[in-house]
């Protein structure tokens, strides 16, 4: 235990333990709690984003610069003490009537400081550079309203005391801003899936993914690619995190592609594409599933069922575009030796899903799930306990018991550690774009920028669509999918319910788009992630994962103009819809394989991109147009390959 004493994992098994003491003890209101909460992921990030990192492989000194992490990292466990101790005047008190004190307003914006520096530390410039322009906005956006071109989005706020301390109290006083629907899902919800995940990650179930795609997919053609992709859409769907996904499961999988014949670039565009879909799958999704839940209000379960068929047709149309590539290239799949597992040694550990398949059930009967996940937890410890218990007694006796016990005692805390650890890269963005949600929401600026989109595209749904993809990219592009996907949903889902988009359908194209920035360049960081670790060209990685994740793109256009897809509408419409959104998805994968049943010719590969963009189109006379274009090619080079085969043997005989 005593790798455990260091001053990051101290404050890292404190996060987790107050985390579980608000589920089991006395919870605390959410202008408390949640505050509490930020902080110690401001306090996690201080300790391990240095603002002076050590060189690499060299000691880390304590100087100057160490000691001004720690002095912040005391600045805001001071905080936390302050919204602790004053908990009761915080919650009695009338937001913008009682007036704060001038102890409030430092105490804001000091919190406000250290949560921004903290998106510095870890996560770059991207999400900083927004929220400084935010907050330039917020107090220079009246002088707006004198420049021609910007009146539009200048806003009606004058520049004084009652004005700063009304931004202060929304911003740090209340439930909004920092501490906002942003902050309260990442302390209520998001929290506790991380630390599911990493109980079962440390109990074996990522190699129990691993081991149970290998016999699914392993020995079929391009097997290690499929593996990819099974593997992680098992542990995707629990991580919800793209660049995790990539860089856990890819340490297996993307030597074990290149080994089977696949360049590095392609076989890291497909654990990057694989890892990105991995936020879209239900039942975990990422954390910005749980934010649109909370954004409209609705129950978790009924944001996961609308989720399944789209991730569904994405893993799909991935899986075509591997198998296509394997077929063109002539790539085998694994031998039985190269398995190196069994079925066997796999139902020994199928338990490992009864915690994921409780958890599944608890999240579709609604409870809260906070305590439903904990419940997980638990239920993977127990059984992680008995299983070896049961081998330490068959193999030494009784003294095996104390070796069990040990074992599970300490993947648990390490469990707890990497869970909060992992936590820094959710909280602290949701802190961050607390900040510009209670900017856009006290300067009506979702509104404003709702007109602006619509004036732009002249009020026509795809010019708009295009308008709002281009710019939830661009921003993701710098900061994670969550606060992607915030920055999305306040700005442009205004400017789509304007033009009648049903509002599921407009946050389900935000998320897609905040989530597919990670595999679109220049910037795609799941590509960069895998790309590292296959040694390959990040830039040609990238492109190709963009190539390999189109399947996104246009699903998500598909149920921005019906939501079919999405479970919603008659049951025969999903239906068609779903089946023709399937073929959609193949003929997609043939384009961007550039071979169906032979290479493709340029005209072919265009007929089938139209072909794929008709047949993803949920309008069943649209879908029958894009059917035709397949058969034609499809036809085409089945003849041609005949053709071929037949001057082989024709050219073999002479």
């Amino acid at each position: 235990m005593k790798k455990y004493c260091n001053p990051a994992s101290v404050v890292a098994l404190l996060w987790a333990l107050f985390q579980i003491w608000m589920v089991y003890g006395s919870p605390l209101e959410l202008i408390v709690a949640v505050p509490i909460h930020v902080m110690f992921g401001v306090m996690l990030t201080f300790i391990t984003h240095p603002l002076i990192a050590p060189p690499e492989g060299g000691p880390r000194h304590f100087g100057v610069s160490r000691a001004s992490d720690y002095l912040l990292v005391a600045v805001a466990a001071a905080i936390a003490v302050h919204y602790y101790l004053n908990g009761e005047t915080l919650i009695t008190r009338i937001a913008m009537v009682d007036l704060p004190t001038t102890f409030d307003l430092v105490v804001g914006v000091v919190t406000i400081a250290l949560v921004v520096e903290a998106v510095r530390r870890s996560l770059g410039m991207g999400l900083t550079t927004v929220i400084l322009v935010f907050l330039v906005y917020q107090f220079c956006g009246p002088l707006l309203r004198e420049v021609p071109l910007l009146r539009i989005i200048g806003h009606d706020g004058q520049p004084s005391r009652m004005f700063f301390e009304t931004f202060i109290d929304l911003q740090t006083m209340q439930n909004e801003g920092v501490f906002g629907i942003p902050s309260i899902v990442s302390y209520g919800q998001v929290f506790y899936f991380l630390l599911f995940g990493a109980f079962l990650q440390l109990f074996g179930g990522g190699q129990l993914f691993m081991d149970l795609s290998m016999l699914l997919v392993g020995r079929l053609r391009g097997g290690m690619a499929k593996v990819s992709i099974v593997s992680s859409t098992l542990f995707g769907a629990v991580s919800g995190s793209a660049t995790a996904n990539a860089a856990v499961m890819g340490m297996f999988t993307i030597p074990a592609m290149k080994r089977s014949g696949m360049r590095a670039e392609q076989a890291a565009a497909v654990e990057a594409t694989s890892s990105t879909g991995g936020q879209l799958m239900p039942p975990v999704m990422g954390a910005a599933a749980f934010l649109i839940a909370q954004f409209m209000g609705i129950p978790y379960a009924e944001v996961a069922l609308a989720a399944i068929i789209p991730a569904l047709l994405f893993y799909l149309a991935l899986y075509f575009v591997v198998d296509l590539l394997a077929r063109r290239n002539n790539l085998s799949g694994l031998t039985k030796a190269e398995l190196e597992t069994d079925w066997g040694s796999v139902l020994k550990r199928l338990y490992l899903l009864i915690p994921v398949c409780v958890l599944v059930y608890q999240i579709m009967a609604g409870r809260a799930l906070s305590s439903a996940t904990l419940e997980a937890v638990w239920l993977t410890v127990f059984l992680g306990l008995f299983t070896r218990c049961w081998d330490g007694v068959r193999e030494h006796g009784l003294a095996g018991l104390a070796g069990a016990v040990r074992s599970v005692v300490g993947d648990s805390v390490q469990a707890l550690d990497s869970g909060a650890r992992s936590a820094i890269a959710v909280a602290i963005p949701c802190a961050g774009a607390g900040i510009v949600v209670g900017i856009a929401s006290s300067t009506n600026l979702g509104l404003t920028f709702g007109t602006f989109v619509t004036t732009l595209s002249g009020g026509q749904m795809i010019p708009a669509l295009l308008l709002v993809m281009v710019m939830v990219i661009v921003m993701g592009m710098g900061m994670p999918t969550t606060a992607a996907y915030i920055m999305g949903a306040i700005l442009a889902i205004p400017a789509l319910d304007k033009l009648g988009v049903p509002q599921l359908s407009s946050h389900f194209f935000v998320l897609y788009f905040a989530a597919l920035s990670m595999v679109t360049p220049p910037v795609a960081l799941a590509a960069f992630v895998a790309g590292g670790i296959a040694k390959a060209d990040v830039w040609k990685t990238g492109w190709a994962a963009f190539r390999y994740s189109l399947a996104g793109f246009l699903v998500a256009f598909a149920f921005a103009f019906s939501p079919a897809l999405l479970l919603q509408g008659e049951w025969i419409k999903i239906a068609t819809a779903t089946v023709t959104a399937a073929i959609g998805c193949y003929a997609l994968a043939g384009c961007v394989a550039g071979f169906l049943r032979t290479r493709n010719s340029r005209l072919e590969s265009v007929l089938l991109l139209a072909a794929a963009v008709l047949l993803i189109t949920p309008k069943l006379a649209v879908s029958l147009v894009g059917l035709v274009l397949l058969a034609a090619v499809l036809g085409a080079q089945i003849w041609r390959r005949r053709a071929g085969d037949t001057a082989s043997i024709s050219t073999a005989q002479e």
